[in-house]
């Protein structure tokens, strides 16, 4: 189902009957003490390559890098600059329409962070080809499990912690080291909590590098990870799939598109 271990023969024969493309987009960056960096990216192929077999849907190359800034405070985070990560994105995406995918899913494995960048090539994609194109993010789209599943107390979810830290104990334990899980809540004002699921009113910040070092008290973590397990991992990712497929046969069947083929991204 990769893209890249297939001919270009293979392709056009796909084409002839589907129309649908799954991109994986993640990051490089810090996940504590317990997580690898490659977390985001590890997650976002496999839901990608596990709802692409599920459906014989074909998945393009992933996309490593993206928007980090503020964990340029621990070593080893890569981060583009959000304009980059939106040209990547829209050529990307433009060469697939080019070829006449009509639908793209982009699963986002870095969560919130990626999001502004990847909107905005997809709504300038989307105006220009008329391609349908949609964000799996697992803060919106996997959001009922999340909330059931769930063990920490308000202000647990944020970064690495329990729901991230039990998907990759359940995908790739060999990767993590669960001994080192801590716990780091800060305590914030209302309007200022990080945590998705804690409901109110609330503002929107920028995070530093200086400011992300300081809250994250020479962790990285942001939020619980102690409660996280691989049995939690397994059901995230069973919610994960089953809604994934859902909304991968809906395109297939139901979603009708006018595609203006785009130029060359030259």
């Amino acid at each position: 189902m990769w893209l890249q271990e297939n001919k270009w023969r293979d392709v056009e024969e796909y084409l002839k009957t589907k129309k649908t493309i799954i991109v994986p987009f993640g990051s490089v960056e810090q996940h504590a003490h317990h997580l690898p960096l490659g977390t985001d990216s590890f997650v976002a192929q496999k839901v990608a390559e596990d709802a692409g077999r599920l459906t014989d849907t074909l998945v393009a190359p992933p996309v490593w890098t993206g928007w980090a800034p503020h964990h340029m405070a621990y070593p080893g985070t890569i981060t583009l600059r959000p304009e980059t990560l939106t040209a990547v994105a829209e050529d990307t995406l433009q060469s697939l329409i080019y070829h006449g995918f009509e639908k793209i899913l982009i699963v986002n494995g870095h969560r919130e962070a990626n999001l502004p960048p990847l909107r905005i090539a997809m709504t300038r994609l989307r105006n220009k080809t008329g391609a349908f194109i949609a964000i799996v993010d697992p803060f919106y789209f996997n959001a009922e499990a999340g909330k059931t599943l769930r063990k920490s107390a308000p202000g647990g979810i944020g970064h690495a912690e329990e729901l991230e830290s039990s998907h990759m104990l359940h995908l790739f334990p060999e990767l993590c080291n669960p001994s080192k899980t801590e716990t780091n809540i800060p305590k914030k004002h209302p309007f200022l909590q990080h945590d998705p699921y804690v409901e109110g009113d609330r503002v929107l910040t920028a995070s530093d590098v200086a400011g992300y070092r300081e809250v994250t008290e020479g962790t990285g973590l942001m939020g619980d990870a102690a409660p996280s397990d691989a049995a939690t991992g397994e059901a995230y990712h069973k919610a994960f799939l089953d809604n994934f497929t859902e909304l991968i046969r809906y395109c297939e069947e139901d979603v009708k598109v006018a595609l203006r083929k785009p130029n060359l991204p030259l």
